[in-house]
């Protein structure tokens, strides 16, 4: 067993590649489907808005550590909301238009929500998750400035990666204190691997077409 540090190092490089192949699917997705960059805030508004849940879903059986990673993590995805509703209401579109609750909860959430341990949570939300959405962030900024929104592409490289990165960090000192045993460090790069999987299917097209048609409200 190597230690805790030198194993959460080769955790994070083994996924790379992954986070790489899944963003240039996502963004091909987006061009495929001829999706606006209003499309693509709603899209992370509905995804901001899971995160707040699921560290409300964690908070009351975590130890301090990570409660208070959580508790900041919470507040920094509200203001994100609001940022990103107001990119959308200065690309035409009231952010009261849409409902980014609609559909319930995804397969990532209901993932999430089995996750019992300090090692899994650090790992699949705030590690994975956070390499992937900081990867996922530059791609969705270059993709704004090509089509003339650089407002929307500064808040991607700016106040959104600023936070995620602090975040991932964060969860990358929690899971370093905690990944002392084979069995924990077992947990956490099973979580991880799955982490990558169901945010993958979540990428689907269809999915994200039923989502953007459903969710206006009528």
């Amino acid at each position: 067993m190597v230690d805790a540090a030198t194993y959460v190092s080769e955790l994070e490089g083994k996924h790379l590649d992954s986070f790489r192949q899944l963003v240039a699917a996502f963004i091909a997705s987006l061009t495929k489907e001829n999706l606006t960059v209003p499309d693509v805030l709603k899209l992370e508004m509905r995804g901001v808005i899971e995160a707040i849940e699921v560290t409300a879903l964690w908070l009351p059986d975590s130890e301090l550590d990570m409660k208070l990673a959580l508790a900041g993590r919470a507040g920094d995805c509200a203001s994100h909301f609001r940022l990103l509703g107001q990119r959308l209401e200065a690309n035409g579109l009231s952010p009261t238009s849409f409902d980014a609750r609609h559909g319930g909860y995804s397969k990532l959430f209901a993932f999430f929500r089995s996750l019992q341990t300090t090692e899994e949570r650090a790992a699949a939300g705030f590690l994975t998750l956070g390499g992937l959405n900081l990867t996922r962030f530059e791609a969705l900024a270059q993709w704004c400035q090509e089509r003339g929104d650089a407002e929307t592409a500064a808040l991607y490289r700016g106040r959104l990666s600023d936070d995620e990165q602090r975040h991932a960090d964060g969860g990358r000192e929690l899971l370093i204190a905690v990944a002392e045993s084979e069995e924990s460090q077992a947990r956490a790069r099973r979580t991880t691997y799955r982490t990558v999987e169901v945010v993958g299917e979540l990428q689907d097209p269809a999915l994200l077409r039923k989502f953007l048609s459903r969710s206006v409200k009528k």
